[in-house]
């Protein structure tokens, strides 16, 4: 048995995701393979079978990782895909959890520079601050806080010209960041993160994250999973925000997804659980 682990070049922490995935195969006795994808001999990439076990543990490498796809190779899809879209753009989760009210904050999915729509959306949005948020876009990199209706129809009328897509979100004010690792039909493992005091994006520096276990209510873990099953996946992180009134709301789900800053914080081996959730599934024990 072997797992396949995709990546695309090596940007911050990805060294380390490998080397815990590693670590955890050769302690379940399972060959690791790792690709990069830019690197990679695309006339002689082999044919996976169910026993192989195939992750794409980075951003990118969703060519490479469409090629490997089959119908029989062991994934953390519910549902194989026959091809893999831009993993960074999680706009397309969103619309599925608000679809389902799983807890989502209120979001328009497209931004306009029509003045009269913009006033219902503002309204909507339950009124200023709004978020602008870029589709595709990670670590709060394009994500944008607007505070007037000046502010709003100056970076509208730029952003358009862009022709890149943006959604419109509420605000919410909150006192913290909620990490949750999704496995199968539980969380496994979830986290507080510190708000950032000087930004109010919070993944931007990854260096300055702090993490503190927490146990989330059962609704709140309910929300997870369900959400990262519609994303058609059985592994995710899920980030939400708490507001001062204890209410929470789902951000986003992930995935793939960073786990290793939880690791010890959770006292929970993460990729361990992982390689051996699939190990499991290709053996039709899941």
């Amino acid at each position: 048995m072997r797992f396949y682990c995709l990546h695309e070049g090596f940007y911050e922490g990805v060294q380390l995701r490998l080397d815990q995935l590693k670590a955890a195969c050769d302690q379940l006795n399972v060959e690791f393979v790792a690709i990069n994808s830019l690197t990679a001999d695309y006339s002689n990439l082999p044919t996976l079978a169910k026993t192989d076990l195939l992750y794409n543990a980075t951003r990118g490498s969703e060519i490479l990782e469409t090629l490997l796809l089959n119908k029989d190779v062991t994934t953390f899809y519910i549902r194989n895909p026959d091809f893999v879209v831009s993993n960074p753009d999680t706009t397309k989760y969103s619309i599925l959890h608000d679809k389902a009210n799983l807890l989502s904050p209120k979001t328009i999915f497209n931004i306009t520079a029509d003045r009269q729509l913009l006033k219902n959306y503002v309204d909507y949005l339950d009124g200023f601050p709004i978020i602008i948020k870029a589709t595709g876009s990670t670590r709060g990199i394009g994500t944008m806080k607007i505070d007037s209706w000046q502010n709003l129809v100056s970076t509208v009328d730029y952003l358009i010209t862009t022709g890149d897509k943006f959604i419109l979100r509420q605000f919410i004010k909150a006192k913290s960041g909620c990490r949750l690792i999704v496995l199968g039909n539980e969380v496994i493992a979830g986290a507080d993160f510190t708000m950032n005091e000087n930004d109010f994006r919070n993944a931007v520096d990854l260096t300055q994250v702090k993490y503190t276990k927490r146990t989330y209510p059962e609704t709140v873990n309910q929300a997870a999973v369900k959400a990262t099953h519609l994303a058609n996946v059985e592994l995710s992180g899920v980030d939400f925000l708490e507001d001062e009134n204890g209410n929470f709301y789902l951000l986003e789900v992930n995935f793939p997804t960073g786990f290793s800053g939880l690791i010890d914080v959770c006292g929970v081996d993460i990729p361990l659980k992982m390689v051996d959730y699939l190990k499991k599934k290709a053996d039709g024990k899941n």
